[in-house]
């Protein structure tokens, strides 16, 4: 029995600017594979930002589920066009990072993105909302947003890791750490020089797990500040999230919360899975509506999944 009603059609989107552009061999294979399941398809080709979540509002009344394409940033817009839906999502990893995909161990074989579409499970998962803007993953505010604006400021097409090295490399010598005051449910809980990450999965990029205890269907948003005043203390920092010991150690606050405030007297710039994000002040929060996603089938040499809820004692 098919996972999804198969008299709806599934909808494909793909963003051809996603990632580095060697997935795209792997796209007619996926086609195939999708038609060999006996599901109708239908595409759509994104062509400008904020298409995909356009063009997901179409299509709410109509599809049976709506496999994604391309990188976090399109995964994003498509969640933004289906929330509060009952139409599932599939991400491929088709971008550079491809967080959502990696945390929920969505492969890169097309005939087994075929058969999770046909065999999987669906799960609900929360959105964030900076500023009235809808996220999936994670938002960086301060030196994080700064290297994807410059990012973004000469991107002209696909991108790879390698992308990422001047603008990073730029931004870790000219960036001054600014003062951010940031209130979470209420409560002051940081007015320094610093940065922060809000995150609804635990992964971020190259691996690291940032918001290590972040699950994305527990009505939660994660944080993690870094108290930053110059390049020296950016650096221990990494190494210690490298080494996995944050935020364990330092001056480093871990909070969980599902309304937060964040000011700053100069203009702190921010990014939202991947893209380039809206300034402070940021008002950054769970909404009610959530989507649903297609995962694998948990198999049981696996102890945990990252989809699966904690039970309460």
């Amino acid at each position: 029995m098919s996972l999804i009603d198969l008299d709806r059609p599934v909808h494909l989107v793909i963003n051809p600017r996603s990632g580095y552009g060697g997935h795209k061999r792997l796209l007619g294979d996926l086609r195939s594979a999708i038609r060999s399941e006996g599901m109708k398809l239908e595409e759509h080709t994104t062509t400008a930002p904020a298409d995909a979540t356009e063009y997901c509002r179409t299509i709410r009344d109509s599809a049976s589920a709506v496999v994604v394409w391309g990188g976090d940033g399109t995964m994003s817009e498509v969640a933004a066009g289906l929330a509060g839906s009952d139409i599932p999502i599939l991400p491929c990893p088709a971008g550079t990072e491809n967080l959502l995909a990696k945390e929920l161990r969505i492969p890169s074989r097309p005939d087994r993105v075929a058969e999770i579409l046909s065999t999987g499970q669906i799960v609900e998962c929360d959105v964030g909302n900076v500023n009235g803007r809808d996220f999936l993953l994670i938002v960086g505010i301060g030196f994080d947003g700064e290297v994807v604006r410059r990012l973004a400021s000469v991107r002209t097409g696909h991108i790879s890791h390698l992308s990422y090295f001047w603008p990073i490399w730029r931004t870790f010598w000219g960036h001054n750490f600014p003062k951010i005051r940031i209130i979470a449910d209420g409560e002051e809980i940081f007015n320094d020089f610093g940065l922060a990450f809000i995150g609804n999965i635990s992964r971020y990029a190259v691996g690291l797990r940032i918001c290590h205890e972040a699950k994305f269907d527990d009505g939660k948003l994660d944080m993690v500040v870094f108290s930053c005043r110059e390049q020296t203390h950016l650096i221990l920092h990494a190494a210690w999230t490298l080494l996995r010991v944050h935020p364990l150690r330092g001056t480093a606050i871990y909070r969980q919360f599902r309304h937060a405030r964040i000011e700053a007297a100069e203009e702190v710039v921010s990014q939202i899975d991947g893209d380039p994000g809206p300034s402070t002040p940021l008002d950054i929060k769970v909404i009610p509506e959530k989507i649903k996603l297609i995962v694998p089938t948990p198999r049981e040499k696996w102890r945990y999944w990252p989809w699966k809820t904690r039970q309460k004692k």
